[in-house]
């Protein structure tokens, strides 16, 4: 089970996507622009996100991090990503397990696994990209953070 998440760098003409981890730098990011990327997370063997479903980043993971925490919450954890028509959803299972989704108008693919393990694997990778983000542009999110993190040693 692996996570990490691509940024989307212009470069003239062209761009590339880079991971976060290897960014030293980001383009501008202000209150009406969105930081384009993907999260790339595959979970036994399935590719459930991926860059293909490249969106609004940062949205992205504040929308992941509400379904953190609803799913530690015992509620129904859903989140779309922001700029398309696609749904991302994290069930309970029996033994432990759970069930994450990702579905759009006319395909669906699901994977299950051990939850404390997919949850690890999202809440790491979450945390990276916040880090790195917050160390490069001196903005914060700190409701995210509590919510990616609720229940867990990251906090």
């Amino acid at each position: 089970m692996t996570a990490t998440t691509v940024v989307w760098l212009e470069e003239g003409a062209a761009g590339r996507f880079v991971d976060i981890d290897d960014c030293d730098r980001l383009p501008l990011i202000r209150e009406d622009s969105d930081l384009q990327g993907a999260i790339e997370l595959e979970v036994n063997g399935v590719d459930l996100l991926n860059r293909v479903l490249v969106d609004d980043i940062i949205t992205m993971w504040v929308y992941i991090a509400s379904m953190v925490n609803d799913y530690m919450n015992g509620l129904k954890a859903m989140a779309p990503l922001p700029e398309q028509s696609i749904l991302v959803s994290l069930k309970p299972l029996p033994r432990g397990q759970a069930l994450m989704s990702v579905e759009g108008n006319s395909w669906r693919r699901a994977s299950a696994a051990d939850a404390e393990e997919l949850l690890f694997t999202l809440r790491f990778a979450g945390n990276e990209f916040f880090d790195k983000v917050e160390a490069l542009t001196g903005r914060f999110w700190p409701q995210a953070r509590t919510f990616l993190n609720a229940g867990s040693e990251f906090q």
